[in-house]
This record gives C-alpha cells, sequence and structure tokens, in this order.
C-alpha cells in the first residue's frame, strides 16, 4: 500500500509541474489535452488524455474515458521511447480502477495527433487515439 501512495503522491507532483508547462516550452515532447477515442469492453468510447512534461523531461498524463455514461479516470507515466531520435513514439503504463497495462503512442510531427494502442498485461492491443483539443469529458 505504501508502495502505492508513493507512485501516486510522485505522479500527482510531476502533473502538477506538467500542467504549468506549455506546448512551445517543451521541446520535443507532447503537452496538453487530446480528445478522441479507446476501446473499452468492446466499445469505443470518448476519452480526453492529457499529457505534460515533469521537470526531469518525463511524460506524464491523466485520462478519462466515458464507460456507459460513468466518467472513468486514470494516471499515466511514460515508461520509454522506441529510441528513434524522433521522440515521437512512446510507451507508457496506464493505470486506473479496472487495472493497468502498456499505451504506445505515436504522435504526428507537431504533437497535434496521437495514434495509439494499449493492452491489459499481454492480452490483444487496442486502439487510443486523440487529436488535441480544449474541451473536457465529465
Amino acid at each position: 500500500m505504501t508502495a502505492s501512495r508513493s507512485w501516486t503522491a510522485a505522479f500527482l507532483i510531476a502533473v502538477s509541474f506538467a500542467s504549468t508547462a506549455k506546448a512551445g516550452e517543451t521541446g520535443r515532447a507532447p503537452s496538453g489535452t487530446y480528445c478522441g477515442q479507446l476501446s473499452s469492453a468492446g466499445v469505443l468510447s470518448d476519452a480526453q488524455t492529457r499529457f505534460g512534461v515533469d521537470a526531469g523531461g518525463t511524460v506524464v498524463g491523466r485520462y478519462v474515458f466515458s464507460d456507459q455514461g460513468q466518467p472513468i479516470g486514470g494516471e499515466l507515466a511514460e515508461t520509454g521511447d522506441d529510441g528513434d531520435g524522433s521522440d515521437l513514439t512512446r510507451s507508457f503504463m496506464w493505470r486506473d480502477k479496472y487495472g493497468y497495462g502498456q499505451l504506445i503512442v505515436t504522435f504526428t510531427s507537431d504533437f497535434s495527433e496521437f495514434d495509439g494502442k494499449w493492452n491489459a498485461g499481454g492480452s490483444e492491443f487496442l486502439p487510443w487515439n486523440g487529436r488535441r483539443c480544449h474541451q473536457t469529458i465529465s
């Protein structure tokens, strides 16, 4: 339980740094809110994904999606990029009330959109995408 609290506390601190970052200040990293969809329980659901960069340069985030009309929130923590030097494809660990797993995201060169895929520990990959937006899902 302590490890979970420590991870959550570290994440919240990182997000507080990220929320002050502006897209133009982050260099080659995503920053901002993306509206799109993700596949959950066999249904494409509306989703909002927010990325930011912490003081150490790690991309962190939060997301919310609609599950049968109920908002489900979660956290993202970067686990790496694909090593090609472009910083456009990145790997994250997602975590929400349903569990955790891997999210692999490829951004457009201007970070205005992403196309991603997620899984839950060895299961098949499912779609997760977004386009920069300014709306919220409640």
